[in-house]
């Protein structure tokens, strides 16, 4: 906790899965609560990788929150339903997502601008008895003021809090942060909020603090993928930084099957992210790696020069 706010791991599809969570927990820390990658439908039925994911015995950390993605209210429940027998009484609903792919076929921020669906989807994860929920959301799919219709049907629901980044679906994580936007959904909502976007250090953190003193927590994406110690910073050292690398590495190595390949573009992935201040030649020679005899030759170099 800083500043007496609350600290949220943003769920970022592809990266913070389980592995990542718990390094994340164990090595560095700092953070209140873990949400999971969307989960969705597909075919009919959930993604073997999305329930092996959320399995209460594989998540280490001390809060974790799985996240749902859907626009069909049969899909919602059908997920929640599963989420409930498995041992959860709390569940994040995703209306934040913004990539096309999703977004286009209404979900995630898509949603956003078909009020009726959305309505349709709480009313039937209102039916069912034991489970909380929270809301992950934007300002609107391509219009910032599309939460003021989305923001009554929460009601039904009575969610724990809302986290809000303030762009729209359309921006995706381009242009500036529609901090007036916040402002606005601040004063109307009588749900806590969660401010989400932008924040990468210390200094981000106490700036929303001080510009919106009624939140409560901050919830933070790519600002910890980016440095893990972000929120500790007594704990940035090199010798951390590779232990994290060498357990997520040793984790995918065990979890895939789909042989060397399948692994480096896995790691590779990471890079897209992890530690982008280190030295440029250091990252260059890990994304051009063609095996990984060359990915850990380069990895290890660069975790030298820290």
């Amino acid at each position: 906790m800083i500043n007496n706010l609350k600290i949220l791991a943003a769920p970022v599809q592809g990266i913070t899965d389980r592995h990542w969570r718990n390094a994340h927990n164990e090595i560095f820390g700092g953070v209140n609560g873990y949400y999971s990658p969307f989960m969705r439908i597909e075919r009919g039925e959930m993604r073997k990788r999305d329930l092996a994911d959320v399995n209460p015995a594989s998540n280490t950390v001390s809060h974790f929150t799985p996240q749902v993605l859907a626009c069909q209210p049969q899909d919602a429940v059908k997920m929640v339903g599963t989420l409930k027998e498995m041992g959860y009484n709390e569940i994040d609903i995703n209306l934040g997502c913004p990539f096309p792919p999703i977004a286009l076929h209404h979900k995630g921020s898509g949603l956003l601008q078909y009020p009726a669906e959305v309505e349709a989807m709480l009313n039937a994860l209102a039916s069912i008895e034991g489970i909380s929920y929270s809301v992950k959301m934007r300002l609107g799919w391509d219009n910032p003021g599309q939460w003021r219709l989305i923001l009554p049907l929460m009601e039904v629901i009575n969610p724990l809090h809302i986290t809000i980044h303030p762009r729209t679906g359309r921006q995706q994580y381009k242009g500036e942060l529609d901090l007036d936007g916040f402002s606005a959904i601040l004063k109307e909502c009588h749900y806590p909020l969660v401010y989400n976007g932008g924040v990468k250090t210390l200094d981000d953190i106490d700036k929303i603090n001080e510009q919106f003193p009624e939140v409560k927590a901050v919830m933070i994406g790519r600002g910890l993928i980016e440095d893990p110690a972000m929120l500790c910073p007594e704990k940035a050292l090199a010798a951390n930084y590779r232990e994290f690398h060498s357990r997520l590495l040793a984790a995918y190595e065990s979890q895939l099957n789909g042989g060397e390949h399948q692994l480096l573009t896995k790691m590779k992935s990471l890079w897209d992210y992890f530690l982008p201040t280190a030295p440029r030649k250091a990252l260059k020679a890990i994304k051009k790696a063609t095996s990984m005899a060359k990915y850990n030759t380069a990895v290890s170099e660069l975790f030298l020069s820290l």
